[in-house]
């Protein structure tokens, strides 16, 4: 019997764990990963309740960022800056070249719907 530890660690990790992290992984180009990737598709529609697209990415966060940026924006976007994670948002708009709007509220202050209309009103944004 293992003394159960509430700390981040070491911690004993039980052998049927072990055995599945020892398995190789799938290659995102192997054509089990193109079934298990069908499978996960169709059960999160059933989850989610919708007919509409699923789509996932072997990429990281940012870079479905950058994917959502390059693909949606050509010129002008308005992004927020209220935290680390629009502060990303923005980063990657700006690195691939897209001419930015502003909208920069103080940490724990909510970006509202007047603010965004007041910039929207000014034109020329895209997204």
């Amino acid at each position: 019997m293992y003394k159960k530890l509430f700390i981040p660690g070491p911690t004993h990790v039980v052998d049927e764990i072990l055995e599945a992290m020892a398995v190789p992984m799938i290659g995102h180009r192997d054509s089990l990963y193109s079934d298990l990737h069908g499978e996960v598709v169709t059960k999160l529609k059933k989850f989610l309740q919708t007919d509409g697209h699923i789509y996932l990415s072997t990429s990281s966060s940012s870079g479905m960022m950058e994917g959502a940026v390059r693909n949606l924006v050509n010129k002008k976007v308005l992004m927020t800056d209220c935290g680390a994670f629009s502060k990303r948002w923005l980063e990657i708009a700006q690195l691939n070249g897209k001419e930015t709007g502003v909208i920069k509220v103080e940490m724990g202050q909510a970006t509202t719907p007047e603010m965004v209309d007041e910039y929207l009103s000014k034109g020329g944004f895209e997204a």
